[in-house]
């Protein structure tokens, strides 16, 4: 009796404790590291007296807090007029360089996707064979296909990003037609939290546990 209770606290304990304590950890790895970069900014702004009182006063996140104002003071600078045309004449002039027009070009047509479209990126969850049957995964419909893939094909065809577990920032996308999709009844949230999880997080939706048992 003695052993099953200290069992089940021991995992009730670990079930509380180990998550706090690991966003503890990443958020203080985070904001320590943003104070570092950030040294030379606070320094310059508050001088050599500023930085040394802040550092015996052992005030943390203030370079966090910097870098999150000045984002947000970029972002209220590109929305204007004359900030369009400045971040207009940069980018540009980025284009111009090899390399870095290859890697800024990538990386600004993922950010705009996420964040700046009007419609979402992700629009539902579906079923799709992989990587061969009976086995099946969980995608996430991204957008249409492009026509000159579907002209080639024959068929509508849907850009499916599969991510991998317990990181869906990783994965593979895969062109599936749209007929062999089948849509869930779980929306993006739920169906990467069940990736994140390795499928150990109850999905409440009935429809959707039925068409998971297809």
């Amino acid at each position: 009796m003695f052993q099953k209770a200290f069992k089940k606290n021991l995992i009730a304990g670990l079930l509380v404790t180990i998550p706090a304590g690991l966003t503890y950890m990443i958020l203080s790895f985070v904001i320590t590291r943003v104070d570092r970069a950030m040294t030379p900014l606070i320094k310059g702004i508050f001088g050599p007296q500023g930085l040394q009182f802040m550092e015996e006063s052992n005030i943390p996140g203030m370079g966090f807090l910097l870098l999150a104002l000045f984002i947000i003071g970029v972002g209220l600078f590109g929305t204007n007029f004359i900030g369009k045309k400045i971040v207009t004449m940069g980018e540009n002039f980025l284009h111009k360089i090899p390399v870095v027009r290859v890697i800024y070009t990538s990386i600004k047509r993922v950010v705009d996707t996420i964040s700046l479209s009007e419609t979402p990126s992700f629009q539902k969850m579906v079923l799709i064979t992989y990587p061969r049957e009976p086995l099946k995964t969980l995608g996430i419909v991204c957008c249409d296909t492009p026509d000159g893939i579907k002209d080639v094909v024959g068929e509508k065809m849907l850009n499916v990003f599969v991510p991998t577990s317990p990181n869906p920032t990783t994965g593979f996308l895969f062109m599936v037609p749209e007929k062999s999709a089948v849509p869930l009844e779980m929306s993006v949230e739920e169906g990467l939290k069940m990736i994140i999880s390795f499928g150990m997080t109850n999905i409440e939706s009935p429809d959707t546990s039925q068409k998971l048992k297809k």
